[in-house]
């Protein structure tokens, strides 16, 4: 039999009136019998922290249901499938609940039966549709970084498919070098004919054998979580959490700036991300105020005078140019006319608050170029005897002393050190920096209206 301790205690006492509480200690008489020291087959354990924590996080956030998709660290077409079967003018309808990992792009293919080849981005919400046989498609936000990527398309000929997910870098197609450690996560992909029930096998495991997959591809299941409990704070009887993104759908949004805050970079984003409509006067090169060099004076804030009087929010972009191209004088705190930096963005503010009385007023600090760049940096003193920290020292202190909302871009992590990360030049976002500025914007506008941004 298993002994795991002996103790003699006396009534109200708590002390062992035995020398040890261990059988094999030489201090017990062993009479007809061997002790040996053992581990029995019952031996309790204490359950460790984290597997408590997690299975908490399941109880109260959700289920562990989403597998993730692997790529192999070799060239290849990373893509996981089932083959079925399809009859001429079948009407399909594939969808597919994915979230981003570090691949954000899914790509639901199939060159069979009916082509079908559309690629979602599983970050900004995007499906770039292609092939004959496709009808229609679509790329829902569901909460929590998953999306519904749905393909509708009419089967073209009686013929069975491979009907692929195939894992998209984050620009380029197949083939492709893979790492063996990135991927994205799928939770459940369904495939209906005519209006009939899914006829995927193991819908929401995508690592079981139903499943083929590509050389090298892996597959983990219960690798990530899916919408859970919280994902609807009303289900457990709290109020739904508002950040602040239903206020700004539809509202009506004017632009002013550089070529920074053209249609080439983040202003789309931004408008996609927050349903708002936007009038977009941006005008590549121009400053706010006076310029002392060859440039036209006064192209960003020229616009103030015809631009939409309804305006909900208007975001000023001052820009690199007024230091670096146009070489504004930089003036002091307290002008108040277009002559100088300091006085144009006083200026501007007030001719905006004119035309719009109702608008919402926003400046959008200036960022530094990178150090490759010639003029717009810090670093480099200009024809007026001025450096960018004190343009961008501008632009905070007029906006304090104004009241209006100051978004510091350069906190996005945009900036001088990280030019190779998020500028094309140097100067102008690439496709990530215009990412990063869009949803540094978008979110500080959600906490504007969490702070009382519309309320009067």
């Amino acid at each position: 039999m298993y002994i795991r301790s002996i103790v003699l205690r006396k009534q109200g006492l708590t002390a062992n009136l035995f020398p040890s509480s261990d059988p094999a200690n030489a201090a017990f008489t062993k009479q007809n019998v061997t002790v040996t020291t053992t581990t029995s087959p019952n031996e309790p354990a204490l359950v460790s922290l984290p597997p408590l924590v997690d299975d908490l996080d399941v109880i109260v956030r959700g289920r562990m249901t989403a597998s993730k998709v692997v790529e192999p660290a070799v060239s290849g077409s990373p893509s996981i499938w089932q083959g079925k079967s399809v009859v001429v003018g079948d009407l399909i309808v594939w969808e597919v609940i994915a979230k981003r990992a570090e691949r954000k792009r899914l790509n639901l293919f199939s060159n069979n039966a009916a082509l079908i080849d559309c690629t979602f981005d599983l970050e900004l919400g995007t499906v770039a549709q292609a092939g004959a046989a496709v009808t229609g498609s679509s790329c829902t936000a569901l909460g929590k970084g998953w999306f519904l990527c749905r393909v509708e398309a009419t089967a073209t000929a009686s013929a069975s498919s491979n009907w692929q997910h195939r894992i998209f870098k984050d620009t380029g197609t197949h083939p492709y070098v893979g790492d063996g450690v990135s991927g994205l996560h799928i939770q459940r992909s369904s495939f209906r004919l005519n209006g009939g029930a899914n006829i995927f096998g193991s819908a929401e495991n995508l690592s079981s054998s139903g499943w083929s997959k590509s050389a090298g591809l892996t597959v983990t299941p219960n690798a990530a979580l899916y919408l859970g409990l919280m994902a609807d704070p009303t289900a457990i009887g709290g109020d739904p959490y508002d950040d602040g993104s239903d206020a700004l759908v539809g509202k009506k949004l004017t632009i002013l700036g550089s070529s920074i805050s053209t249609t080439s970079y983040y202003a789309p984003l931004l408008t996609g991300m927050t349903g708002m409509v936007a009038t977009n006067l941006a005008v590549s090169g121009s400053a706010l105020g006076l310029s002392t060099t060859g440039y036209a004076s006064y192209g960003m804030s020229a616009p103030i005078a015809t631009m939409p009087t309804d305006a909900d929010i208007i975001i000023i972009e001052p820009g690199p140019n007024a230091f670096g191209a146009q070489e504004t004088p930089l003036g002091v705190f307290g002008d108040a006319t277009y002559a100088t930096h300091y006085g144009s963005v006083w200026k501007a503010i007030l001719d905006c608050r004119a035309r719009a009385p109702s608008a919402k007023i926003i400046v959008n600090g200036t960022y530094s170029g990178g150090p490759g760049h010639a003029t717009h940096r810090l670093g480099r003193i200009n024809g007026q005897g001025n450096t960018m920290d004190q343009f961008m020292r501008a632009e905070r202190e007029v906006c304090q002393a104004l009241g209006v909302r100051y978004v510091d871009i350069s906190q996005s992590g945009i900036g001088y050190m990280t030019s190779t990360l998020y500028m094309s030049d140097e100067l102008h976002p690439n496709a990530a920096g215009s990412l990063r500025y869009a949803t540094y914007c978008a979110e500080s506008l959600r906490e504007f209206v969490r702070r009382g941004m519309f309320v009067n």
